[in-house]
């Protein structure tokens, strides 16, 4: 014999309490995964611009003012490709950044149109990025900027200063 379950039932109710009450959890998590993606987004694109800028450095140029320019014309490009990429900073992404050229002691080398590179020494890019916390992930406190850094670093070439014949 079948029973009729009419209207006063609990039948299913303890499931709907069950999913009501995840489901903020669950918008918690998806909140946390989207903010760790695009953090870890943007840590890749900084990341990947020094290392870029780094080794442009190291192979363009024999003198360490050019060297720098070429760095700096490098950091350019990459900023605007952060920005079609939807990554943006609030400070000044070119004027903050540090290049450091070493020489194969570890000395500093000063940066000078007629200064040398020495061949084994290394290029050392370093970048920083105040990223409005709208960027991670679309949430955030406002008014909260999140402070990146990336260091970028590349062993001059020794061959590169070599003529070909």
């Amino acid at each position: 014999m079948l029973k009729w379950r009419g209207i006063g039932s609990d039948t299913g109710s303890g499931t709907a309490i069950a999913v009501a009450m995840l489901y903020p959890i669950f918008m918690l998590v998806i909140v946390a995964i989207s903010l760790l993606s695009e953090s870890g987004r943007v840590d890749q694109a900084l990341q990947n611009a020094a290392n870029r800028a780094a080794r442009t450095a190291a192979l363009c140029c024999h003198f360490t003012g050019d060297a720098e320019q070429a760095a700096r014309a490098s950091l350019l490009a990459a900023e605007d490709a952060a920005a079609s990429n939807r990554i943006f900073c609030n400070n000044d992404f070119i004027g903050d950044s540090r290049i450091v050229f070493v020489d194969v002691a570890g000395d500093d080398v000063t940066v000078a149109p007629d200064e040398p590179v020495g061949p084994g020494g290394a290029v050392y890019v370093f970048l920083s990025c105040r990223v409005p916390p709208e960027i991670l992930g679309g949430v955030g406190l406002p008014g909260i900027d999140v402070m990146r850094k990336a260091e970028g670093v590349a062993v001059v070439s020794p061959y590169r200063a070599r003529s070909g014949g």
